[in-house]
């Protein structure tokens, strides 16, 4: 099963169309899924550990997979 992390920001104009697009995406397949704020400890980590320079950004089981909003089929493949 995928895990699908969402990195975001409170002050992120595309941000939540992201936690929607992922919230309505779980409701349709099975996959694990967390948000976790850029703001936070574990945001800065995952920030300096990959490289990340811009929200939101999708993790996929521990990798980046998307920056922005990613197109529906994109992101199925990626999690069936």
């Amino acid at each position: 099963m995928a895990k699908v992390t969402l990195i975001h920001a409170t002050w992120c104009t595309a941000c939540p169309a992201a936690r929607r697009f992922w919230k309505d995406l779980k409701s349709e397949y099975d996959f694990e899924y967390e948000e976790i704020d850029v703001e936070t400890p574990e945001g800065q980590a995952l920030i300096e550990k990959h490289g990340i320079v811009g929200v939101p950004t999708t993790l996929i089981d521990g990798e980046p997979a998307f920056t922005g909003l990613p197109k529906k089929a994109d992101a199925i493949a990626r999690i069936t």
